[in-house]
């Protein structure tokens, strides 16, 4: 895939992460994340990062500046609490880029506890192909009607579903339950992909965020949380893909 690192930088960054203060960090009414889940968002982050030194239209789109449109754009609706946090998103590029994987990391904890391979809500009446949620984001295939970058990634990670999935699982058990998916078609195929190929589902988040953030209530309801500690260990990351590169 476009920007993507060696096998020995990925295993140093994931290492990194590991041991990073986010790593250990209890997420409010999560606790601490499953082992795979900071190593795995870190290597994501690093995939885009590259993405985004190149042109990418998917990362250029996640790493554009806030746009002030609090409707839409996740960003804008958490402007204050980034500011508090000593986070500022005015200037398109990696910076930006970066703030968004920290929200999309707390959502992520706070949709399915950093679980690649959770199921639906089980509560929730979403049981068409079209509604059904699923993944680290339990995000449904209605979403992608959000930008014309979101049936693009669909179809590019359905061609080369490389997703960190062996990262991502650690620590976590995927049951039967789990795997099961609703509905037919493409809308199926979605929630299969968006558990089994991890980076597919944060990408496609992380787009969504920047258009359509009323499709995750935690968002809505500014549930997720944005860490420092978090833009630390993302900060290494872009370091060691920075050193990488000069290499």
């Amino acid at each position: 895939m476009a920007g993507e690192l060696s096998p020995a930088t990925l295993d140093q960054i994931a290492q990194s992460a590991a041991h990073s203060e986010i790593a250990h960090f209890r997420w409010k009414q999560r606790g601490v994340g499953p082992a795979g889940y900071i190593k795995g968002m870190a290597l994501v982050y690093a995939r885009v990062y590259g993405k985004l030194k190149t042109g990418d239209a998917a990362a250029s789109e996640m790493a554009k500046a806030d746009t002030g449109d609090e409707a839409h754009d996740a960003l804008a609706w958490y402007r204050e609490i980034f500011a508090a946090a000593g986070m500022r998103n005015e200037a398109a590029g990696a910076d930006t880029l970066r703030r968004l994987f920290v929200l999309l990391i707390g959502l992520g904890m706070r949709e399915s506890s950093g679980r690649c391979c959770e199921g639906r809500d089980r509560s929730a009446s979403n049981t068409t192909a079209e509604t059904a949620e699923a993944g680290l984001f339990q995000t449904s295939f209605n979403a992608r009607t959000a930008s014309p970058l979101l049936p693009t990634l669909f179809a590019q990670y359905s061609a080369h579903p490389s997703g960190f999935v062996e990262v991502f699982t650690e620590g976590v058990r995927c049951s039967p339950r789990d795997l099961e998916n609703f509905g037919d078609g493409p809308g199926m195929e979605f929630q299969r992909l968006t558990k089994a190929c991890p980076a597919f589902a944060a990408e496609f988040a992380a787009v969504g965020l920047r258009s359509f953030r009323k499709h995750w209530g935690p968002i809505n309801r500014r549930e997720a949380e944005v860490r420092p500690e978090c833009d630390d260990m993302l900060s290494e990351v872009q370091a060691a893909a920075d050193a990488s590169a000069e290499a």
